[in-house]
C-alpha cells in the first residue's frame, strides 16, 4: 500500500501510542508468566522419573518461549514509540490548512520516510525472534563503554528476562554503572554489589586490626582507604535499613567507592513517579559525610510534595571542604556528573516504556553552584531548578542556565550570610539576575541566637519551614501557591 495524503489523513498516533504501551504491558505479564514457571520448575526438583523428566523440560521450554516474547514485544513496542514525534508531525503537517501543492508534497514525503522506518524496525524485531527461537541459546553481552544512556535504555528493552537475571546477578558491578538502566535495575545490580564491597571491606578491616599496623606509608595509604570506603559502604547500609523500616521505598541508583565515593538514594517509585525531585547538597555533604543528612531532606521534600512524587538524594560529587569551597573546580567536576546522571534518569524511565518525569533539581549552596555548572555544561534533562542559599551559579544571568525563563527558583533566608555573597558569578537573589524568587524563611524551629549566627543557611529543607513548603510546590508545578516575594514577579 502506497502512503499518500489521504491515508495519512485518517492515521491515529494517539490510538498508535496507547496500544504501544499495552504491548509493554503484556511483556510485563510474560516477564511475570516466566517467573512462575521457573519458580514450578523449582518447586518441581523432588519429582522423579522418565514424566518429570518430560514434564520439566516442558515447563523450561515454556519459560523461554515466554522470555523470548516478552523480549520482541518490547523491541516492537519500542520502535513504535520511538518513531511516535515523526508520525505525529506529518499528521498534523498533512492536516494543515492553506497549505502549497510542495509543502503537501513534503509532508507526505515525511510521512513515507518515519513509515518505511518503522516498517523497517518491525521487520527486524521479527527477524530477531524468529532468531532467536531456531538458533543456539543466547548469549550475554552488555553495551560497551562508549555506550550512550539511550542506546543502553534501548539494550535492556530488548533483553529477555532470564538474561537480565543473568545479567543482574553475574555483572553486578557493571550494570549498577550502566547509565540508562531503569532504577528498579540498578537498584537490584548495585544492592547485590553493596553486599559484596561490605564483606571484603570488612574482611581486610579485620586482618588489618589482626595483623600489623602498617608503617610503610603506602600502607598506611590503603589502611586509611579502607576506613572511608567501609564508611561509605556502612552509612549507605545504615539509609537503606533506615527506609526499610519505615516503609519507604527506596533504590540505590549509584553505588561508587573510587576517590571521594559517589551515592545516589531514589525515594519512592523513580521509574513511575510524575514528578522528581534531585537533592544536591554543599559543603562538607559527600559521600563519607553527608548521606544521612541528605537522604532526609530528600524524605522531607518527597513527603511534603505528596503522591505521584520521588525524591534523589544526590551525593554524585566530592563536596568541598573549607581549603576548596572558594574554588569552583569541585562544582564543575560535580556538574558533568550531574548531567550525566540526570541523562541517565531520562533514558532509564523510557526502557521499559514509561515517560520521561518532570524533573526538579534543588541545589543547597555551593550545591547549586555544582547545578549551575552541569547546566553551562551540557543541556539538563531537567524542568526546574531551585537555587537555596546560593554563591552563585557560574553566570551572570537565569536565562543561561538553559531552561525557559520562568523556570528557575531562588530562595534566600532572611539572614543567611552566603546567599549575597555572589561569589561564582551574580548573585541569584538580585531582581537584575532573572529568577523567581521564593520565600524561605525557616519558620519558629531555629533558636534565634543560631539565627543570628548565619543558623538560617543550613535550615532550608526543614521540617515545616516555608522554604520546604516552597520547593515542594515547585517540585508537583504548584506555582500559583508559592509563597513570599515569588508574587508578581514575571511568570
Amino acid at each position: 500500500m502506497s502512503v499518500s495524503a489521504e491515508l495519512v489523513r485518517t492515521w491515529d498516533t494517539a490510538a498508535c501510542d496507547r496500544q504501544a504501551r499495552r504491548l509493554f504491558h503484556l511483556a510485563d505479564d510474560l516477564d511475570r508468566a516466566y517467573e512462575r514457571l521457573c519458580r514450578t520448575e523449582v518447586d518441581l526438583t523432588g519429582w522423579h522419573g522418565s514424566a518429570a523428566d518430560r514434564g520439566r523440560l516442558r515447563i523450561r521450554l515454556a519459560a523461554v518461549a515466554a522470555s523470548r516474547l516478552a523480549a520482541g514485544l518490547r523491541q516492537a513496542a519500542d520502535v513504535v514509540r520511538s518513531a511516535l514525534a515523526g508520525l505525529t508531525e506529518a499528521v498534523r503537517l498533512v492536516r494543515a490548512s492553506a497549505q502549497s501543492p510542495e509543502e503537501g508534497e513534503e509532508a507526505v514525503a515525511l510521512a513515507l520516510s518515519v513509515d518505511r522506518r518503522v516498517a523497517a524496525g518491525l521487520i527486524a524485531v521479527a527477524a530477531d525472534v524468529h532468531r532467536r527461537s531456531t538458533g543456539s541459546p543466547a548469549a550475554l553481552t552488555l553495551p560497551g563503554p562508549g555506550a550512550t544512556p539511550a542506546e543502553v535504555a534501548r539494550w535492556w528493552t530488548g533483553l529477555r528476562p532470564d538474561l537480565r537475571r543473568r545479567a543482574l546477578t553475574e555483572h553486578a558491578s557493571a550494570l549498577g554503572q550502566l547509565a540508562g538502566l531503569p532504577a528498579s535495575a540498578r537498584d537490584t545490580a548495585n544492592r547485590l554489589l553493596l553486599g559484596q564491597r561490605l564483606r571484603l571491606l570488612r574482611a581486610e578491616r579485620d586482618r588489618l586490626v589482626v595483623g600489623l599496623v602498617p608503617t610503610a606509608p603506602a600502607g598506611r595509604r590503603w589502611a586509611t582507604s579502607v576506613r572511608t570506603m567501609l564508611a561509605v559502604a556502612e552509612s549507605v547500609e545504615r539509609e537503606l535499613a533506615a527506609l526499610q523500616r519505615s516503609g519507604t521505598p527506596a533504590r540505590l541508583l549509584t553505588f561508587d567507592l573510587e576517590g571521594a565515593g559517589r551515592v545516589a538514594i531514589g525515594l519512592g517509585d523513580i521509574d513511575r513517579a510524575r514528578h522528581v525531585a534531585v537533592v544536591v547538597p554543599g559543603m562538607g555533604q559527600d559521600a563519607a559525610h553527608g548521606v544521612g543528612r541528605t537522604v532526609g531532606q530528600a524524605a522531607r521534600l518527597r513527603d511534603e510534595a505528596g503522591a505521584d512524587t520521588a525524591a534523589v538524594a544526590w551525593i554524585g560529587y566530592a563536596a568541598p571542604g573549607w581549603a576548596e569551597v572558594p574554588f569552583p573546580t569541585r562544582a564543575r567536576a560535580g556538574g558533568r556528573s550531574l548531567a550525566a546522571d540526570l541523562r541517565a534518569l531520562a533514558a532509564g524511565r523510557t526502557a521499559d516504556g514509561g515517560d520521561p518525569p518532570h524533573v526538579t533539581v534543588v541545589g543547597h549552596s555551593y550545591g547549586s553552584t555544582v547545578v549551575g555548572a552541569a547546566a553551562t555544561a551540557d543541556r539538563l534533562e531537567a524542568g526546574d531548578l531551585v537555587l537555596l542559599g546560593s554563591p552563585g551559579v557560574l553566570v551572570e544571568h537565569a536565562d543561561e542556565l538553559g531552561l525557559r525563563r520562568g523556570h528557575v527558583f531562588v530562595g534566600e533566608a532572611p539572614l543567611d550570610p552566603v546567599a549575597d555573597l555572589g561569589v561564582f558569578g551574580a548573585d541569584p537573589g538580585d531582581a537584575e539576575f532573572g529568577a523567581v524568587r521564593i520565600g524561605a524563611d525557616p519558620g519558629p524551629g531555629v533558636p534565634w541566637p543560631e539565627r543570628l549566627t548565619g543558623g538560617d543557611h543550613s535550615h532550608y529543607l526543614d521540617q515545616d519551614s516555608e522554604s520546604l513548603r516552597n520547593v515542594a510546590r515547585v517540585v508537583v508545578g504548584r506555582r500559583a501557591d508559592i509563597s513570599g516575594p515569588c508574587r508578581g514577579e514575571a511568570p
